[in-house]
């Protein structure tokens, strides 16, 4: 059976004239110098059907490549970003309060602000999980995404509503 999963997206959001879009975005903020968050990036390459990973290796670098790239769907950021942990905890809030799904590659939650509430209740994995474990750590994030206020964003609409789970998912165990 073919464990490939699919996040679908409508028909109309992809281009015209024979060419096609990715289906899902996925943003992997991570330190270039360390292989640890490897194995978990090549498993979402082979796992989500159509997907186009972008990688960032730096706040700031990944900062601008989420406001410029146009949506992702779900942003993975390794607390090992420099500084760790404290560059990955600036860079999850800043995609939070942007409106982005966020998930926490980290070992530990003791990394995180004690009282930082929002952090603490993100979709976290391992960079070792394996790719049912972050299957389900994206699904959670996109699901649980927050739209951005019109105050947040200065008047501009809310980002579009998380995708509900494709129906094929059923045939799969998490």
């Amino acid at each position: 059976m073919d464990k490939r999963r699919w996040f679908p997206t409508p028909m109309d959001a992809f281009p015209t004239g024979g060419t096609s879009a990715p289906s899902f975005r996925v943003l992997v903020a991570r330190d270039s110098r360390l292989s640890t968050c490897d194995a978990m990036v090549g498993g979402i390459e082979r796992s989500i059907e159509g997907c186009e990973i972008v990688e960032a290796f730096s706040v700031d670098g990944a900062l601008i490549t989420a406001q410029s790239s146009g949506p992702f769907d779900v942003c993975l950021v390794c607390l090992d970003l420099p500084p760790a942990p404290r560059g990955g905890c600036r860079l999850a809030e800043e995609l939070m309060q942007d409106g982005h799904a966020v998930v926490l590659i980290t070992r530990s939650l003791r990394w995180l602000p004690a009282g930082d509430h929002a952090l603490r209740s993100l979709p976290w994995v391992t960079p070792e999980a394996d790719i049912n474990t972050v299957l389900e750590a994206i699904q959670a994030a996109v699901d649980a995404r927050v739209p951005q206020s019109a105050e947040a964003t200065h008047g501009a609409p809310p980002p579009p509503p998380a995708r509900a789970p494709h129906p094929s998912w059923s045939a799969f165990d998490f």
